[in-house]
């Protein structure tokens, strides 16, 4: 899985960055449907845009994160974003939001197998 990371409006931090890629990388698991080990012709290349940042620079009360994951494999794309008052919150639950639409999205492909 590659992931590419970009911020907004603050800088990321080594270890913000490694949380980010640990938690994004954890949806990995979820795409071995999706790829074949016999052919690795047939692998399909996995690609998540993560994008961090503060929603405005100029808060009244306490800053707001959000976090905005798009996910594309297999000429198909998943996108989540998330806002929280903490970084690693949004980043959390947008991992939650995409771990259900890749789960769905399974369901759905293998009720169309089987009809």
């Amino acid at each position: 899985m590659n992931i590419i990371i970009k911020t907004k409006n603050f800088e990321l931090t080594p270890s913000l960055r490694e949380f980010a890629e640990e938690k994004i990388g954890s949806l990995k698991r979820y795409f071995d449907f999706f790829q074949a080990d016999e052919d690795p012709k047939l692998k399909s290349k996995i690609d998540a845009a993560v994008e961090l940042g503060k929603t405005t620079a100029n808060q009244r009360k306490g800053n707001i994160f959000r976090a905005e994951v798009l996910i594309t494999f297999h000429r198909n794309k998943l996108r989540a974003a998330e806002s929280a008052d903490d970084l690693e919150k949004a980043i959390v639950a947008a991992r939650d939001n995409l771990q259900r639409q890749i789960t769905d999205f399974k369901e759905k492909l293998l009720d169309k197998t089987r009809k």
